[in-house]
């Protein structure tokens, strides 16, 4: 146990084992029966804090006695402290008590030191009030006088006033017996000159160099004999032989000096004394020892002395009587009286009083008598005792001194009550002599408090059970706590409040019962007060006021923790806390007039969400969706709109109206092998527009794009005329309809303005006139190139989507909310738009496709060059593939307006389309280019995929695979766009490599193979015929039959191209319908190979091998043509 304490606090413990065989007080209690301080399920004797100076020691022991054996506890001793502050750490629990610059005090320690006796408080009345105010929950109480005071004086061995008397009768107990003119007591103490110097400190090393007492000191006195001023302006004492200060009554004559010694440094007794023998006329030297306590026991001295102590005991001092003391002179430094006692207390730890609270009586009822502990240090130091045995004789022989102090066991104190131990229950009943014998005071537990009673027998307490509405978790306690707010209790006898359930409240203390919400909730429990009944999560009070309860659920786009309320939802903040305050999603908008009716953004950044009514930027109107007039967005914000944004679209319309005069010339030229280039380029060209319009129409979609591929997304959407966040706004104007409507006209104008070119070029030379064939072809290239924008900005108006509050909005203009005047305005004319020029050109299509092969082998050339932009791409047995590729363009589009809401409707159709698409164009095999066949099937392939990765979006997806699906979505637009690179390629070398795609003199790369001359083409078809027409029919008939299926057509396929391209043999049976070339030939290049004379044939034919030198057909698939037939494959 002992070593566990040693450990604990870290320095020396004083303890003293105590046999029942040597118990000091009769009827004493056994250490079996002796009891430990008991607190949160630690048990500790009592700490009994020990000072090292005497009378410490002889009260504290004497205490010990009567806490072990009339107690009844254990005690162990603990210390030595040299200075009274470490009793004050000690008692209040702190670890290191005799480290005075840092004892480790902390709040809320656990003390093992309890008492402490023998308290010279007042001399630290600072530090004591420093400790209070910074530790008040464990700083120590006082528990008042010992029974006497401290005095402090100037003391003499009695051994002197025995020879003094006897000698002269002189009264050396007083002051006025030192003076100087009448009395010479210096006979009676040793003379300076006798004290060696060694046991002396020199004058330099102690405080009389201290500046500040000796200004008093010449102020009280005037004497500045004995002073002398240093150079730096300190006033310092003056010892003429370095180590005695000489008072004036003796400065002339030192041998008449009475040696006077002090502790230490002079920190006591020293610059009071210097006023005193000056005032007085006192013949004193003061001196500073090195061992204080040795030196008046070698030199008959007068000495500086406290009592009680027992240092001098054995000289048995007498103190010098000087004036009473002065309060308001020692203020002012005028110390010429005697010195203020000291009120000597005792202290106990704060915590005692509910521990051991007789214990805390016992200590508080001891009054000591000061001769009593005079007379027990005097006897320890006489006999050498142990100073428990000299306690205990003390004890012994005075029993009536210390019997008063011991507590009353049935008087009990505050947090204490009587208790029956018989019955083993509290009780408020003592006047039972039966049970007299089994009453004692313990502490309230818990659930109770204690209470003060009155009986016959006088004052006591009882520990009553806390009524209902209050409680008590701690033992000890004065009063139940009434219940707090938001909690009750029903019973009495309770250790603690129950909190109110969800659903109820208390708003008043110390009640037994909790109200009910009305229909509500609360966030938990334990609830407060009325306004803490709201609604739960996801619902808030629209009532304006909060007594009243009206919970509606918050729907989409807003987020209602518990309690949410319609003000604190506008107002953005609520009493309660921000955890409490709803909110309007990011991305989600309402107006502060309807505020649960929510509206959807899109586009990031636009709703920051929050209060209603807030928008980023300066965004304003409906779902934040415009920039203020002469404003437009920009780089995610609204900006101003410059001169350079108004010049640059006036720019680009007079640059969109050359482009369309340069298109006919471009795509209409003569039959030059540069013209020939020119018009091919837009194989690769036109499929470039296309894959990038069907980037932005996904982009349409209503799916959660990753973060990385937005800005793409909505980058392509320009080739869909989405040219607001280009500044359109800037010259269109804010209002939404006729910037639509200004968008819905772009193809319609583009038309008549090429309608109006051609009846203008009448006006040219004869030559430089538009032929109507031409500028219809021209007219459909733009309408061709430009159909999946003309679709998707025709069904723009159609495409509604769905807010949270029921509102629907134009999917590409949000703010325009759909059945409104201004959204009808718009319906009319994308109905219009895709009536008349998309249906229509569709429907005209669709009908050219059917009928072109009749124009073709009717030599309705004129007919079939109106459609080259339709045919001249594809092979001419694909000649309706064009069709198919321009209905792709609505067809996309078309689910977007129907299931805007239903992103998997979107994505599952247009997945569809494209792969239905992607079989056709497999099976076809159209484009004429080999190498354009395979890139658009792959940039099928990659849309479909794009499509469906979107898909993956529609849940929630998080960790590993959101990062699985952002990085399919950037790896397959990164193929994509590696597509459009090539087909931007060949678009190029089109342009630079003379000659045109699909020749035979093509590029491999372009081909994907390489092709034989056509010569040898020609040797070996002739060769084929030769050897067909000397065959049988039957023989060719069982042939052909044993022929697979894929085989027969293939048959039929070259039959008919040979039919067509060779023989021209118009009454040969066609199984394989197709366009023959020359129907693309110029007006007047018809074929008439018929009619041709055999020897103008000939020389024809030279003059085809001659030119086979300088241009090459464009037809891979055919045998070797004649001149008018290249001619015809030029103008494809």
């Amino acid at each position: 146990m002992v070593a566990v304490f040693c450990k604990l606090f870290g320095f020396a413990w004083i303890f003293q084992e105590v046999d029942a065989s040597t118990a000091c007080l009769p009827n004493a209690r056994s250490p079996s029966q002796r009891n430990n301080l008991t607190s949160n399920s630690e048990s500790y004797p009592i700490g009994l804090f020990i000072q090292d100076w005497d009378a410490n020691y002889v009260t504290s022991n004497a205490l010990h006695i009567l806490l072990e054996e009339l107690l009844g506890y254990n005690v162990i001793q603990t210390g030595p402290g040299s200075a009274t502050p470490n009793a004050f750490y000690a008692l209040m629990g702190c670890p290191r008590p005799t480290d005075l610059l840092d004892a480790g005090c902390a709040p809320d320690l656990v003390t093992y030191n309890h008492v402490n006796l023998e308290v010279w408080a007042e001399d630290h009345a600072a530090r004591i009030r420093e400790i209070t105010t910074k530790w008040p929950s464990t700083a120590p109480v006082d528990l008042g006088s010992m029974g006497y005071d401290g005095t402090i004086s100037t003391y003499f061995p009695r051994s002197v006033l025995v020879e003094s008397h006897f000698e002269d009768g002189a009264v050396l107990q007083h002051y006025r017996g030192w003076n100087a003119s009448w009395s010479h007591n210096e006979k009676y103490f040793d003379s300076l000159a006798s004290i060696d110097r060694s046991l002396l400190r020199p004058c330099n090393e102690t405080r009389f160099m201290a500046s500040t007492p000796n200004e008093d000191y010449l102020r009280v006195t005037g004497d500045m004999a004995g002073l002398q001023r240093q150079p730096n302006g300190d006033l310092v004492a003056f010892c003429p032989d370095g180590y005695w200060w000489l008072s004036p009554a003796c400065r002339g004559n030192a041998s008449r000096c009475i040696p006077y010694v002090t502790v230490g440094v002079g920190w006591f007794g020293l610059d009071d004394m210097m006023q005193k023998v000056t005032a007085y006329d006192m013949p004193v030297a003061i001196a500073l020892p090195r061992s204080w306590a040795e030196f008046p026991k070698q030199v008959k001295s007068t000495f500086y002395w406290w009592i009680p102590d027992g240092t001098f005991v054995d000289l048995d001092p007498v103190d010098i009587t000087f004036p009473p003391y002065d309060f308001n002179a020692y203020l002012i430094g005028d110390k010429r009286t005697s010195a203020a006692t000291t009120a000597i207390t005792k202290l106990v730890s704060q915590d005692l009083s509910s521990l051991a609270p007789n214990v805390v009586e016992l200590v508080r009822n001891m009054r000591w008598n000061k001769k009593d502990v005079m007379d027990m240090m005097r006897e320890w130091r006489k006999t050498g005792d142990s100073l428990r045995d000299v306690a205990c004789r003390w004890l012994q022989a005075n029993p009536n001194s210390w019997s008063s102090w011991l507590p009353d066991k049935t008087k009990c104190f505050p947090g204490f009550g009587l208790y029956n131990t018989k019955l083993e229950a509290f009780t408020n009943i003592r006047n039972d002599p039966n049970d007299l014998s089994f009453l004692e005071c313990r502490a309230c537990v818990s659930g109770r408090h204690s209470e003060q009673m009155e009986d016959d027998k006088g004052m006591t307490y009882e520990c009553k059970p806390c009524e209902p509405g209050t409680s008590q978790p701690s033992g000890a306690a004065l009063v139940c706590e009434p219940c707090q707010l938001g909690e009750y209790q029903n019973n009495s006898g309770s250790q603690s409040c129950n909190r109110c359930d969800i659903g109820q409240y208390q708003d008043q203390k110390g009640s037994s019962w909790c109200h009910s919400c009305d229909g509500g909730t609360t966030l938990g429990f334990g609830s407060i007060s009325r306004a803490d009944c709201g609604c739960p999560a996801g619902y808030i009070n629209v009532e304006s006021n909060a007594s009243n309860l009206s919970c509606v659920e918050c729907g989409e786009g807003f987020d209602c923790p518990a309690l949410s309320t319609l003000t604190s939802l506008i107002s953005g903040s609520s009493t309660l806390g921000d955890q409490f305050v709803p909110s309007v999603r990011e991305n989600f908008y309402s107006v502060p007039e309807d505020p649960l009716a929510a509206y959807r953004c899109l586009g990031e950044f636009r709703c920051p969400g929050g209060a209603p009514g807030s928008c980023s930027s300066s965004l304003q109107g409906t779902a934040c969706t415009d920039c203020p007039q002469g404003q437009s967005w920009s780089n995610e914000t609204c900006t101003e709109c410059t001169t350079w944004q108004i010049f640059g679209w006036v720019a680009a319309i007079v640059l969109v109206c050359t482009g369309l005069i340069v298109s006919y010339y471009a795509l209409t030229s003569q039959s030059t092998a540069k013209a020939s280039v020119l018009f091919t380029t837009t194989c690769a060209f036109g499929m470039t527009i296309n894959a990038l319009q069907s980037v932005g129409i996904i982009g349409m979609m209503t799916v959660k794009f990753p973060a990385n591929l937005t800005g793409i997304y909505e980058f392509f959407q320009i080739f869909l005329l989405d040219i607001d966040s280009l500044g359109f706004g800037c010259i269109a104007g804010g209002f939404v309809p006729l910037r639509y409507i200004a968008s819905a006209c772009f193809f319609p104008g583009a038309v008549l303005y090429l309608l109006v070119c051609q009846r203008a070029s009448y006006c040219l030379p004869f030559e430089y006139r538009w032929a109507g064939p031409k500028t219809w072809s021209c007219i459909g290239a733009v309408l061709q190139v430009g159909f999946s924008t003309m679709s998707t900005i025709a069904l723009a108006p159609l495409m509604c989507f769905s807010h949270p509050n029921g509102v629907h909005s134009v999917l590409k203009y949000p703010s325009i909310t759909c059945g409104t005047p201004d959204h009808t305005l718009m319906l009319v004319a994308g109905l219009l738009l895709l009536l008349f020029f998309v249906l229509g050109f569709l429907t005209v299509c669709t009908y050219a496709v059917l009928v072109v092969p009749t124009w073709s082998s009717k030599d309705q050339g004129d007919r079939v060059q109106a459609f080259r932009f339709l045919l001249g791409r594809f092979r001419l047995d694909s000649w309706w593939f064009g069709v198919a590729l321009l209905a792709r363009g609505p067809l996309m589009s078309l689910p977007i307006a129907l299931a805007t809401d239903y992103p998997p409707v979107q994505i599952v159709s247009v997945m569809l389309i494209f792969m239905i698409f992607l079989i056709m164009e497999t099976r076809a095999w159209p484009w004429k280019v080999p190498l354009l066949n395979v890139l658009d099937c792959f940039t099928g392939f990659c849309i479909i995929v794009l499509v469906a990765s979107n898909a993956l979006h529609i849940g929630t997806v998080e960790g590993a695979m959101k990062l699985f699906v952002d990085a399919l979505g950037t790896v397959t637009m990164g193929l994509l766009g590696t597509v459009i690179f090539l087909l931007l390629i060949m678009t190029s070398c089109a342009l630079c490599f003379q000659a045109a795609l699909g020749g035979q003199n093509e590029l491999c790369m372009f081909n994907l193979q390489t092709l034989p001359p056509a010569s040898l083409v020609t040797a070996t078809l002739q060769s084929t015929a030769s050897k067909l027409a000397q065959l049988e029919s039957f023989e060719v008939s069982r042939s052909v039959s044993r022929l697979a299926v894929y085989d027969v057509n293939l048959l039929l396929s070259a039959a008919a191209l040979i039919a067509s391209e060779v023989t021209f043999d118009q009454n040969s049976p066609q199984y394989r319908r197709r366009i023959r070339s020359s129907s693309f030939a110029p007006t007047g290049s018809v074929d008439s190979r018929a009619q041709v004379p055999q020897g103008q044939k000939d020389q024809k034919d030279k003059d085809l091998c001659q030119d086979e030198k300088n241009d090459e057909p464009v037809e891979s698939n055919t045998a070797e043509p004649d001149k008018v037939t290249r001619v015809m494959y030029v103008y494809v």
